[in-house]
């Protein structure tokens, strides 16, 4: 009797040890399986946080470089597309820092908003002071010329940056060569206003005179998205307001000019007198006839 009722002490004491460690097993496997949960969310929180303030980034410096290219602080598509951006990074950064799921009309979307609006703003701001000051400065016949904004404003027409430079120096050389320009444009160009000098210089009449056509012997100049973009958004800017805009549709008329202008090489279109050929005549005269309103 004795013995039987030690054996039966034995197995409730084997149940219970084995009971003791299933538990154990149980509650580590799930303390590991929670732990493991809760670091590979907070790396997602992570990854959409560093993500949020990248875009923030890009937007910024893709902002105030359409400034300097369209001249303009509101361009419709370059609002939207910054529009676009900053909800998309509010939602990365909101739900990267928010312990809940983030709502679009919380206060917490609102604060996040404005904490990506201002980080937004101050990379737009540093990002235009910072290309406002003079760089790449050459010095010509002991004349000091920043190229800095000249480089920069082309390289959607000039990819390569090497190639910037020269075709940059070059035009900054061929102004300088002209008695009459180099008196005329001598101290903007020295005060680190190339960009303005560039605009001002073609309605000069001696323009035509200077060959800039030259500088661009030795660089290969490709149609691409940007250059197309670009010379479109200028075309709009400069028919706004206009006559022609009451009598045609300049949206269609640019993207029609666009689309005949491809057919030719792009060295061809920024040949000099190139708006004055039988090509480019015969274009307009197509493409204003097609986009009457």
């Amino acid at each position: 009797m004795v013995f039987k009722t030690e054996k039966v002490k034995q197995k409730y004491k084997n149940s219970s040890l084995y009971l003791s460690e299933k538990l154990a097993s149980f509650y580590t496997l799930r303390f590991i399986h929670k732990y493991v949960g809760i670091h590979k969310i907070y790396k997602l929180k992570t990854v959409k946080i560093i993500f949020g303030f990248l875009l923030l980034f890009g937007a910024g410096q893709e902002y105030a470089q359409a400034i300097r290219d369209l001249g303009t602080f509101f361009s419709p598509g370059v609002i939207v597309g910054v529009l676009l951006m900053l909800f998309l990074s509010t939602w990365l950064i909101g739900s990267g820092f928010s312990v809940r799921k983030m709502k679009l009309k919380s206060f917490d979307s609102i604060k996040f908003f404005i904490i990506s609006f201002i980080t937004f703003t101050i990379i737009a701001i540093f990002n235009l002071g910072n290309r406002s000051k003079p760089s790449h400065i050459i010095d010509i016949n002991g004349i000091k010329i920043p190229l800095g904004k000249c480089i920069d404003g082309n390289r959607k027409i000039i990819p390569n940056e090497n190639e910037r430079k020269e075709y940059c120096e070059c035009f900054a050389e061929k102004i300088l060569n002209n008695p009459k320009l180099k008196d005329e444009y001598q101290k903007d160009l020295e005060n680190n206003k190339i960009d303005i000098v560039f605009n001002k210089i073609q309605s000069n009449p001696l323009f035509l005179e200077l060959g800039i056509e030259e500088c661009l012997n030795s660089i290969e100049i490709k149609w691409s998205d940007n250059i197309q973009k670009s010379m479109i958004e200028t075309w709009k800017k400069e028919l706004k307001g206009s006559e022609f805009e009451l009598t045609n549709n300049i949206d269609e008329y640019c993207n029609c000019m666009m689309s005949e202008y491809k057919n030719f090489p792009l060295t061809m279109i920024i040949e000099e007198g190139f708006n004055e050929s039988t090509v480019a005549i015969e274009i307009d005269e197509k493409c204003t006839i097609k986009t009457i309103k």
